[in-house]
Order: C-alpha cells, then sequence, then structure tokens
C-alpha cells in the first residue's frame, strides 16, 4: 500500500501555509482549449474541486459516498495528444511499506507484490468521475485504488496495536487522543487528505508543525478505530480552539462530533481562555455546534448557575460557558428567545417582539449601549421539546490533560 499510501507531502519550511490549489494544466505547448479544463473555482487553495471526483470510499468494512471533490490525491492531470484527453493516477509517496509502520519481514513480502499504478482518463469540462473507488486503511487513513494492495496493508498496519499520540479522555467508550502534526506527519496529512471529501470550505495541510489533532476512538470489532477528529491551530491570533472538525459518514449518529466540540471547551477552560471555533462553520459544522451552544445555554440557565439570577451581563455568559459574546447571540437568537430593549447596534439583529415586564425575563446588560432580555418561558419551552437532560456529555473526572 505504500506507494499508493500518500502523495509526497513536501512543504517550505520557512512558513506556515496552506498550499495552493491543484490546477489543471497541460505541456508547455497548450492544446487550444486548454484555459476552459483548469479548475473553475476562485480562490488557490489546494484539494479544492468545484464537482466531486471520487465516487465512493471503501473504509474498513464500509463503503459509503463522498461528498465533495477532491483533487489532492491525484497527480496533476496530464495532456495525452494520443488520446485527445486528460490523464491521471492517485499520487504516491516514494516510500517502502516498512515506513508505514510495518515490521521489515512483511514489509518485504508487499514490496515484492507492488502493482503498477492505476491511470484515469479524465475530462474535467463535463466534471466527470475520476476514480469509482477509493481503499482507504480505517486505522492510519492510507489509501490505494487497487483492492488486494489495500488488504494486504490492512492485514499488517501497524496502527491496529500501537495507537498515535496520547491519551487525554478516557471513559470506557469514547478516547479521545492528542496526536501532534510535527511528529505524526503522516498519519496526520492522509487524516486531512480524506476529511476534505466532507468538508466544502476547508483545504488540506501539509505542513502540520503547528497543529495538534484530538481524534476520538472506539472499539469497532474489539480494535481501537479513528472515527472523527478535530485540529487545533497552535499559533492562532484569534485564540481559536478548533480549526477544522470532522466524523467520518459511517461513523456519525455516535454524538462523537458533539463530544469533540464539548472536549474542546473543556481545554480552553482548562487553559483560562474564551475561546470558541474558526470560521466560517462548514454547513454540517455549524449545525453541530448551534445545536450544542443551545443546549449548553438552556442548561445554564434552566439548570445552572443563572436559573435565579434576574440580571446578567453578556460577559457573565461568557465566563460561565466559555463561549465568545457573538457566538452567545447568535445562539439566543436561533433559540428564538431573545429580545431588544435600548439602542440596537446596527451589525446586531435580534428577534423583536412586545414584551411586559414580568418574572419571565432575564435582563441582559452590557457596557454597549444596549440592552437585551431573553424569554426563560421559552428557554424552559425549547429544552422540553428537545428533550434536554442536565447531564455532561463527558465525565469530568475522566479528562488527562497534562
Amino acid at each position: 500500500m505504500s506507494k499508493n499510501s500518500s502523495i509526497d507531502l513536501q512543504a517550505p519550511q520557512n512558513s506556515l501555509r496552506r498550499s495552493g490549489r491543484n490546477k489543471i494544466s497541460g505541456p508547455n505547448d497548450h492544446p487550444p482549449d486548454q484555459a476552459e479544463v483548469k479548475s473553475e473555482d476562485n480562490g488557490d487553495e489546494y484539494g479544492f474541486l468545484n464537482y466531486r471526483n471520487v465516487r465512493r470510499m471503501r473504509l474498513g468494512k464500509y463503503e459509503f459516498d463522498t461528498w465533495y471533490g477532491n483533487s489532492a490525491l491525484f497527480k496533476v492531470p496530464f495532456y495525452d495528444r494520443n488520446i485527445n484527453s486528460f490523464r491521471t493516477s492517485l499520487s504516491f509517496k516514494d516510500e517502502s511499506i516498512a515506513s508505514a509502520n510495518v515490521s521489515p519481514p512483511k514489509a518485504k513480502s508487499l514490496a515484492s507484490k507492488k502493482l503498477p499504478p492505476k491511470e484515469y482518463v479524465i475530462n474535467p469540462k463535463k466534471k466527470d468521475i475520476w476514480l469509482d473507488l477509493l481503499y482507504v486503511c480505517p486505522y492510519c487513513f492510507k489509501f490505494t485504488d487497487i483492492r488486494v494492495e489495500w488488504e494486504q496493508h490492512i492485514n499488517c498496519c501497524g496502527f491496529r496495536r500501537k495507537l498515535p499520540g496520547k491519551v487525554m479522555y478516557s471513559d470506557g467508550e469514547v478516547v479521545i487522543r492528542k496526536i501532534k502534526g510535527f511528529y505524526n506527519k503522516l498519519f496526520c496529512q492522509n487524516m486531512c487528505l480524506m476529511a476534505k471529501f466532507f468538508l466544502d470550505n476547508k483545504s488540506v495541510f501539509y505542513y502540520l508543525d503547528y497543529f495538534d489533532f484530538y481524534v476520538a476512538y472506539q472499539m469497532l470489532d474489539r480494535i481501537e478505530v479513528p472515527m472523527g477528529f478535530y485540529s487545533r491551530e497552535l499559533l492562532s491570533w484569534d485564540l481559536n480552539n478548533l480549526s477544522c472538525i470532522c466524523v467520518l459518514p459511517c461513523y456519525q449518529h455516535r454524538h462523537l462530533g458533539t463530544k469533540l466540540i464539548d472536549f474542546s471547551y473543556q481545554l480552553s477552560r482548562y487553559e483560562q481562555q474564551i475561546s470558541g471555533p474558526e470560521h466560517p462553520l462548514s454547513p454540517l459544522g455549524k449545525l453541530t455546534y448551534l445545536k450544542y451552544w443551545c443546549s449548553s445555554i438552556a442548561k445554564v440557565f434552566v439548570y445552572g448557575s443563572l436559573s435565579n439570577k434576574k440580571f446578567v451581563t453578556l460577559q457573565m455568559i461568557s465566563e460561565i460557558t466559555g463561549f465568545r459574546i457573538e457566538d452567545i447571540l447568535m445562539t439566543l437568537s436561533c433559540m428564538k428567545v431573545l429580545y431588544q430593549s435600548g439602542t440596537k447596534t446596527k451589525n446586531m439583529d435580534y428577534y423583536q417582539d412586545s414584551f411586559k415586564y414580568s418574572d419571565h425575563y432575564i435582563f441582559v446588560e452590557d457596557e454597549k449601549n444596549y440592552k437585551v432580555m431573553i424569554d426563560k418561558k421559552k428557554m424552559k419551552r425549547w429544552v422540553v421539546d428537545n428533550m434536554i437532560e442536565n447531564v455532561d456529555l463527558l465525565n469530568k473526572n475522566c479528562f488527562v490533560f497534562y
């Protein structure tokens, strides 16, 4: 699996950057319609493609559709004059299978069974599928388009038993491991490559020295398997606690995304920081975050320390929840429990309605020349309608931060 496992991921050592977009280009003497086959998207983020180029993915025993295109796995398409079309193949990392955490005897055996790479005729103009089925290792995310190679690798993948990184949380069901991009580059790079098939607005990162990855593991057939992750930029000017989050489709509906988000805030709370995710969020990411923010804020006002308060400030809510003020306002507006009073700032959009002063309202005061009120009665109704219980998502006794 080594030659199909990953592309040659080399990054400049003098800066932290996102790599450029994979432009489709031909030889120096371009064919007449060369300009028409270049990527149609705007921007220069590597990996973006405005159509799906891989139809399905096989991850262990699961097989499922991809959601978005990803050109980062493939070599730059070249124009073949013999067939008057473009051709490409999966990009390979020039290394032996032994470097894929495989013992030398098995590496020698696999190396003798290497198969030549497959080439694909593509037509970017028609936005055709390049590859019907991509085989991915469920333990280390190495990939290939050859089934035999994939099966051979899975049987001897070292990450089946020896997991990377350090355990930061373990409750007997979910294990969250911190994996440094600097020490486990190939694992993290391959994980990012897979995630790009399910994230529309994120680019593929290659230079990962300044990123940590928090990976959620669960038992599957008596083996701990990575099912989802989030990345965190270590040098974030905005103090973001999360850059990118992804739970693979075959492992969704296990609440792993919500638990990873909760873990990111617990870690920020340990570091005494008010933080939040990097924006913009993907559509699915925004939906997951709003669900988490809504339930967390509702529990604080209905069950928690603000349940008996009549007057609060946005700063107070922020310090208790660990959420940024702009995220709090967006969440309260989403729940339709927020009302305006006084002078409204031009950049804020609150739900407005006539009201009467009563015990149903919590008055939110701030220093920015506006006041808002929270309809506690509606918030309680929201808690009942959404069956929100006063329980923690993660067991506070199971954190192993440092």
